[in-house]
């Protein structure tokens, strides 16, 4: 997954061996959830199907009798989607329940969430203050009608003074942060207009139509439930913003690595870029504005998306480009008032998961992490890593110069895992100035964009932070190339989840494990492999060797593309996440094992490597693990969105694909050479 945008203290106390039963007061409890993920495993399973010829459906054939996306306001369904379900449950009940251990900024937190579930007391002036809002920089036009001053609307000026105020980026989003290359520098980055798709491909696919008709049709109802906007008058508003943000999306480009990234900008100084493009974007005046200064910094921008963004507003009336400003604005302070309490509670709490990620993830690990969790995972890193070294070190991957895999071994070594619990961020320092209330949402939305984005200037002069992958990094694993480190969110750590020492280690190696293997693979993948040690961009590999990863890589596109689903070919594209989940499992598998022999050698009778209910232990069980952690299903219209947006294959051949590569597995379940799940050719890197 690319985002541009990307604290943990280990616990030495000794600990019970994974996958060992601890004689502890949490004995009970652990055999219950023991036993209950046994059944629930089991429950999903479909028997009937040969696990030779379709494994993911004999783990999952019965995932939709239980989760089914067509049922229910779930348009999407799976194992880790039911893990950030699990935790956002956890966290409503949390911010509605003050507690003596609550700190500051968690008080003012809570009371930001209560004045979020009074939306309804706010309801009828909702489109009182978000009109107010847009009269702090000037007017609406479908609004304002006949009486609109088209000569007094300067887009530039407009969209500089609302990033100055609230920290919005609207069409030309500027904004300051580490270097890509060199971390000890801060530089400006003049980014790309935000999409509501997400990716410029929702928009330019003819196949995608229905999609683009369903914004529009949100926009629309948006226009109308919170601005008050004449129905007809709304809907031709609606398809003007969405027509100008598909005629926007043909100048951006779709990146999925910090690599691909690089090769689209440019890096000037602010005096240079605002040459390039004198009398047609005043670069300085949109900086000022931004900022309140000229920061003394160079910049990153996208000449391709420059160029596209003045052509376009040369032809583009005011107007549209007005009401798509001011509707960009308002969508950042809009929260949906459904039918229902618990639905409010859910569309509050997902509002401020973007805003309040941090918060979050820190009281979740001071309400779940303990230091058997921590030194547990801790532990499986370790295993994980030793193995992945060992076999650098042996013969296994011979088509790889000697030299490269010893290079490769110590950036194994240096790769560093970290749970994200920002134990050590000083919150107070940045939220102590927050002053909220319990019944003013709209209020405190400003006043939190508003300190955002005074922090946000005060950076420009301040040493640079590392980058942060925001929410994003509260939902999965993820590598973050330019560190060479793992970090895990705190997700992961919700009890009897991902991971347990209630749980045999096949099921801990087959989905946390997993999930840890896929982003160390990540650093060696095809964009991985371009970073040293220190997460510096280097060209460590030698021309053979990258010749070779190139040649075995083509493996994995030809596989892939090969594949049908929904009565069509997978497209073809970047390999690295397939790459990571073919490399993920082979490497957690053989980790798994490593850590089976030395705990039998040493403790053999305290292992129990079988779950309650199920007819299948350790390997077989490891397998089973993996499948089930892709389980899902998925409502058509989102999946075509997905294939639009996202890198990942569908689930189902993030179990297909991997398992039906790996020998390992078909000589476990016996599979018979041509079948379905054990075919003539496979595809290997890791």
């Amino acid at each position: 997954m690319w985002n541009l945008k990307w604290g943990l203290v280990i616990f030495t106390l000794s600990f019970c061996p994974l996958g060992v039963i601890p004689a502890s007061i949490d004995l009970i409890s652990g055999i219950g959830s023991r036993l209950q993920k046994g059944a629930e495993m089991l429950r999903y399973m479909n028997m009937s199907v040969d696990p030779c010829e379709d494994f993911y459906e004999f783990t999952c054939g019965n995932w939709n009798r239980y989760h089914s996306a067509a049922k229910g306001d779930a348009t999407q369904t799976g194992f880790l989607e039911n893990l950030q379900k699990s935790l956002s449950e956890k966290l409503m009940e949390i911010l509605i329940t003050p507690e003596s251990v609550d700190t500051a900024v968690d008080r003012t937190v809570k009371d930001f969430y209560r004045s979020c579930l009074n939306l309804a007391a706010l309801k009828n002036n909702y489109p009182l203050k978000l009109r107010e809002l847009i009269g702090e920089f000037g007017e609406m036009p479908a609004l304002a009608g006949a009486a609109w001053q088209e000569q007094q609307f300067d887009w530039l000026e407009t969209v500089a003074k609302i990033a100055y105020k609230y920290g919005i980026g609207i069409l030309t989003p500027a904004e300051v942060s580490i270097d890509l290359v060199d971390g000890s520098v801060n530089r400006l980055y003049l980014r790309t207009a935000e999409l509501s798709l997400g990716s410029k491909h929702v928009y330019l696919d003819k196949s995608n139509s229905r999609l683009i008709q369903g914004i529009t049709i949100v926009v629309y109802s948006r226009l109308i439930d919170f601005l008050g906007m004449d129905v007809e008058l709304a809907k031709a508003t609606a398809k003007e913003i969405i027509d100008f943000e598909t005629a926007l999306a043909r100048g951006i480009d779709d990146v999925n690595s910090v690599s691909d990234y690089r090769e689209v900008i440019a890096l000037d100084t602010i005096e240079s870029l605002h040459q390039k493009y004198a009398g047609h974007l005043d670069i300085k005046k949109l900086m000022y504005l931004s900022f309140g200064t000229l920061p003394n910094l160079r910049v990153y921008s996208n000449p391709k998306y420059i160029r596209h963004l003045i052509q376009l507003m040369q032809v583009t009336p005011r107007r549209t480009v007005a009401n798509y400003i001011f509707y960009k604005l308002i969508r950042k302070f809009l929260v949906e008032v459904p039918m229902t309490e618990q639905k409010l509670q859910e569309n509050c709490l997902k509002g401020m998961k973007p805003r309040f990620f941090k918060i979050f993830d820190n009281i979740m690990y001071r309400r779940f992490m303990s230091r058997e969790i921590e030194q547990g995972i801790h532990s499986m890193w370790q295993e994980i890593k030793h193995t992945f070294t060992q076999n650098l070190a042996s013969d296994k991957y011979q088509w790889i110069d000697g030299l490269t895999r010893l290079y490769a071994i110590e950036k194994v070594k240096a790769m560093k895992m970290d749970i994200v619990s920002y134990k050590d961020y000083d919150f107070q320092a940045v939220f102590g100035d927050l002053q909220v209330n319990n019944h003013d949402y709209v209020e405190n939305l400003k006043a939190l964009y508003a300190l955002a984005s005074k922090n946000h200037r005060e950076s420009i002069t301040k040493p640079p932070k590392p980058t942060e992958l925001g929410e994003e990094l509260s939902t999965s694993p993820a590598n973050i190339l330019n560190e060479n480190m793992v970090k895990v969110p705190v997700s992961m750590l919700q009890p009897y989840q991902v991971w347990s020492t209630q749980f045999p280690n096949a099921f801990n190696y087959a989905v946390l494990g997993s999930l840890l293997s896929h982003e160390l693979i990540h650093g060696f993948d095809d964009a991985g492999r371009g970073y040293d040690v220190s997460g510096k961009p280097l060209q460590w590999w030698d021309l053979l060797s990258s010749i070779y990863f190139k040649e075995r890589s083509q493996c994995f596109n030809e596989q892939y593309h090969g594949y049908i689903f929904q009565n069509r070919q997978l497209p073809y594209g970047d390999q690295h996440e397939n790459i990571a989940d073919n490399g993920g499992v082979r490497l957690a598998y053989n980790a798994y094992l490593n850590w089976y022999r030395e705990t039998l050698q040493k403790q053999p009778h305290q292992i129990s490597e079988t779950m309650p209910g199920l007819d299948f232990s350790d390997k077989k069980l490891f397998f089973i693990s993996y499948g089930q952690l892709w389980c899902g299903d998925i409502n058509p219209l989102i999946r075509q969105y997905q294939e639009s947006t996202d890198a990942h294959v569908p689930d189902k051949f993030r179990v297909i694909g991997p398992l039906s590569n790996f020998d390992e597995f078909s000589n476990v379940f016996q599979c018979p050479p041509g079948s379905g799940m054990n075919p003539l050719k496979k595809c290997e890197i890791y």
